[in-house]
């Protein structure tokens, strides 16, 4: 089996990722969808969690993670002012 060479990277060198209201500190956040029954493959209704980031300055999801994620409501998501 041929070995395959990982890049070394220098994190020094990479970007930090900042929200569109300048924050750059993240919590964990967790949403909920709900499965109807009839879609369930249990016959009940059943919840998903779905993990998230929030921004902590602002309180909200930042864009560039929103952006990756469908669905999520517009008035949750952090946008450029």
């Amino acid at each position: 089996m041929e070995n395959i060479k990982q890049p070394n990277l220098n994190l020094d060198s990479l970007p930090w990722i900042s929200c569109s209201c300048g924050g750059m500190i993240f919590d964990s956040a967790v949403m909920v969808k709900k499965v109807s029954a009839l879609l369930s493959p249990t016959g009940r209704e059943e919840m998903i969690p779905a993990d998230m980031i929030i921004c902590r300055s602002c309180g909200k999801i930042p864009e560039f993670y929103a952006n990756k994620v469908k669905g999520i409501p517009e008035e949750l998501i952090a946008k450029n002012s």
